[in-house]
């Protein structure tokens, strides 16, 4: 008898423990039909689960006021449905939405329900992630409540990577270890599906590959056949023969559609005029404007691009690189020859195939706005094509003055009434993961004639960023790791206030307490931002002409000394020299010869920036 009440005593016990502690249940509401919104109900799944819910996946189609959970409901604002159930529920609807754009609303009758309306997919996206975040820092407690839309409508990614050592990137001479290593990453799906998440969360909506010459890689062009690459090769015994054309093509689209699938366009950039290996498989090929031949194989290339690839939103050009440069007469010579060979090209092929739309870009470089836009003009009437200049914006130094004036093309694509991309060079900052966020949201709020600002990519010129290697002794096993995801902080901060400057810094310091949990985020966070502030600051002060990558590399005082002068001395910054003694444009400091002379007036000395 007491063995028997016993049991009944330990059933009970059990039970109630069960109770006490069984997990409560979330019900998510999506389409997961549309790949935007599965991807971020992934992310609230996640984060849901991290807090101890349960979490129940439903069609958008079965939501109903009854539901007897708590829910998450991520959904198009153009839903009606979803809209009747909300204001049931005494939510009121959000107000038309524009692209990207997305709303959080929190209602309580009933059970709590937090909702993400998007004026999109990619809208719905944003919002689901960001009730992820706020799951992840706060749990299902709170009301989340927010209407965030883009500020820039495009936010990129600059990747120079060679797709092949016979076709490399702009350090050609494979000076740079970075692009040698980086061939087999850039075959790796792995590799670019990570990198596409991760920049998704953080809001980019636009990936770039920059390759001297991407053709052989990429298509087979009738009449120039051999021109195409048989295999895949790289250094260190690298080799890919499983990577026929057919397959090449395969890995491309399916990579391509994966960007799209998280809200990404995708874009391939070349040099001019560069023709590497297919000059060495098709006489005749020469690398300048006079060759009948050359024009014929490019033109041909760029319509076989387009047509292999459906899923390319876009291509960029230029007139700058290994062509003559001088007059104004020679800038339109380069850019006539740009437009036989590409431009005429897509505006042939769309014009044929009217449900094909494609954008194309046209990088300043080597000419202006004013040259170029009267010669594309025919492209630009086309109805399914879209034709921008691109600027270079801060030149090679984006971790400067946060108002740079290098912005003689942003003027003139103004006074044209035209739209361009601005190049945000970061060739500043290769180990170091850099975090200041109010250097970013004044760098973003400075762009001149914001009304002609396309959109933005961030990347390097000499460093091909695809996986870590430089790490050694006890830290190697750090090694093989994404680049992005290495500094991600950077990379987070640029992307988040691209899309919202106004994203407050309590958004990084959860996203800080989430890594780093063992320590303040509040104390790293401000230690973060101040270790960031000195070096932006001494290229500043000292930046004069210094608009290449080359000659200033501030993590290690550096500039390439077969250049310039190697380690730059404080004597050369401070006068001495006849290079970079003078602060960067758009700067309001003053210089620090002029400080020691004590004659800086009303600008800021060196001395006060130094303490």
């Amino acid at each position: 008898m007491k063995a028997f009440k016993k049991s009944i005593v330990l059933l009970f016990f059990g039970a109630c423990l069960n109770a006490t502690y069984s997990a409560e249940t979330v019900g998510i509401f999506s389409d997961n039909s549309v790949e935007q919104i599965k991807f971020a109900v992934g992310d609230i799944k996640t984060a849901l689960e991290a807090k101890s819910f349960t979490v129940e996946i439903l069609p958008l189609s079965s939501l109903t006021s009854g539901y007897a959970n708590k829910k998450v409901v991520v959904a198009l604002s153009s839903n009606s449905a979803a809209t009747t159930v909300l204001t049931g529920q005494g939510g009121t609807a959000p107000a038309a939405l524009g692209e990207q754009a997305y709303a959080l609303i929190t209602t309580t009758q009933g059970q709590t329900t937090y909702w993400a309306f998007g004026g999109d997919a990619n809208g719905a996206m944003y919002g689901g992630l960001q009730l992820a975040e706020n799951i992840g820092a706060t749990g299902f407690t709170g009301t989340n409540t927010a209407v965030e839309k883009p500020f820039m409508m495009n936010r990129g990614l600059k990747l120079n990577l060679p797709l092949d050592k016979r076709i490399p990137t702009y350090v050609g001479n494979w000076t740079a270890r970075s692009a040698k290593r980086a061939i087999p990453a850039v075959w790796d799906s792995t590799f670019w599906k990570d990198l596409i998440d991760q920049q998704a969360r953080f809001r980019y909506n636009m990936l770039s590959v920059w390759v001297h010459h991407p053709f052989p890689a990429l298509v087979k062009v009738a009449g120039y056949e051999n021109a195409c690459l048989p295999d895949i090769q790289g250094f260190d015994g690298f080799m890919r023969t499983d990577l026929t054309p057919d397959a090449r093509v395969a890995f491309w689209r399916r990579i391509m559609q994966y960007a799209h699938n998280r809200g990404m366009s995708f874009y391939f950039f070349n040099w001019n005029v560069v023709l590497d290996y297919a000059k060495t498989q098709i006489p005749g090929l020469k690398e300048d404007l006079t060759t009948q031949a050359t024009k014929d194989y490019l033109y041909k290339s760029m319509q076989a691009l387009i047509a292999t690839y459906p899923e390319l939103d876009g291509f960029g050009t230029t007139t700058g690189d290994n062509m003559p440069n001088g007059s104004d007469a020679v800038e339109q010579a380069n850019v006539k020859w740009s437009w036989d060979c590409y431009g005429k090209a897509v505006l042939d092929y769309l014009a044929a195939n009217p449900s094909r739309k494609f954008n194309f870009i046209h990088r300043s470089t080597g000419t202006s706005p004013n040259n170029t836009f009267p010669t594309y003009a025919p492209l630009s009437a086309q109805p399914n094509a879209n034709m921008d200049m691109s600027v270079k914006y801060a030149v090679a130094h984006m971790y400067s003055t946060t108002t740079p004036r290098w912005t003689s093309d942003i003027d003139a694509v103004a006074a044209l009434g035209k739209k361009t991309w601005a190049t945000v060079r970061n060739d500043d900052y290769v180990y170091i993961n850099w975090g200041d966020p109010q250097f970013v949201r004044e760098f973003i709020n400075g762009f001149p004639h914001q009304e002609v600002i396309k959109g933005i990519y961030i990347g390097a010129d000499g460093w091909s960023e695809t996986k870590t290697y430089f790490y050694k002794n006890g830290f190697a096993p750090l090694n093989g790791g994404l680049e992005v995801k290495r500094r991600w902080y950077m990379q987070m901060l640029w992307g988040r206030l691209s899309y919202n400057p106004s994203t407050t810094d309590d958004v990084f310091k959860n996203m800080l307490a989430k890594r780093y949990p063992q320590t303040s985020s509040d104390n790293l966070f401000t230690a973060w931002t101040k270790a960031s502030r000195p070096l932006p600051k001494m290229t500043e002060l000292v930046m004069g002409n210094w608009d290449l990558d080359h000659d200033w590399w501030p993590e290690a005082c550096w500039s390439d000394p077969g250049r310039h002068t190697g380690f730059r001395p404080i004597a050369e910054m401070a006068g001495a020299g006849k290079e970079g003694t003078t602060v960067a444009k758009g700067s309001t400091l003053c210089d620090i010869k002029t400080s020691a002379a004590g004659t800086c007036g009303p600008k800021k000395n060196s001395y006060t920036v130094a303490t």
